[in-house]
């Protein structure tokens, strides 16, 4: 088990962090034309809670797992999930100037995390991002593939922090986005919040489910084998 302190450091700083961010969102300076919101943005109270919970979990669960190497690019995702969250549920859009270079920053963190590490944990995060990367790509190929250009571009990101982790983690974690995404999809349609032809934001589930990857893995894994 990681040390309290850095659980509970980790949760202060990037509370902190997130409540500016959450600031920020509230003015809606992410929005463009093309979104047509006039809509007001949300009250920006959470994201601050949202990113230091995902923080302590970052630091509880990865710290573990990656002698803490890792540790720096998920308390990043951490703060990339909030931003996307609240962003996909207003317009239903990941931007692309959040996405791809958030993205890479933490593909370099990934890769100093390897060198750190010393291990072949790179090769998992490469599998990752091929896999869950590839796999959007072909959903937003086939019609009625449910996800679009921000959602194809997230998803090679997720699927390298997960696989850095290992391929349970990646496994389980596209199956809890998917599962998040169905369940939200159907409760959305029993309450007549959206129709058969709308647009339902996915962003959110894929980031969710990856946490829930990060958090409940092990958990699964040991119920399966005990099982």
């Amino acid at each position: 088990m990681s040390p309290w302190w850095v659980v509970v450091l980790c949760a202060l700083v990037m509370g902190a962090v997130g409540h500016l961010t959450g600031r920020e969102l509230a003015t809606g300076g992410y929005r463009i034309r093309e979104d047509e919101a006039e809509h007001p943005t949300g009250r920006p109270w959470w994201p601050g809670l949202a990113t230091g919970a995902l923080a302590a979990l970052a630091a509880a669960a990865v710290g573990d797992l990656a002698h803490w190497a890792a540790l720096p690019a998920f308390l990043l995702f951490a703060w990339l999930t909030v931003g996307l969250v609240w962003i996909d549920l207003d317009v239903h859009r990941l931007p692309v100037g959040l996405v791809v270079p958030t993205g890479g920053a933490l593909l370099v963190l990934l890769a100093v995390a390897s060198l750190a590490s010393g291990d072949s944990r790179w090769l998992g995060g490469v599998v990752g991002a091929v896999v869950m990367g590839g796999f959007y790509l072909l959903l937003g190929l086939l019609p009625g593939g449910g996800v679009g250009g921000g959602d194809i571009r997230l998803a090679p990101v997720i699927g390298a922090l997960l696989g850095w982790l290992s391929l349970g983690h990646l496994f389980v974690g596209m199956a809890a986005g998917f599962l998040i995404g169905g369940v939200t999809a159907v409760v959305l349609l029993l309450g007549r919040r959206v129709g058969l032809k709308s647009s339902i934001a996915y962003g959110p589930a894929m980031c969710l489910g990856a946490w829930v990857a990060v958090g409940a893995t092990s958990r699964i894994a040991t119920a399966l084998v005990g099982g």
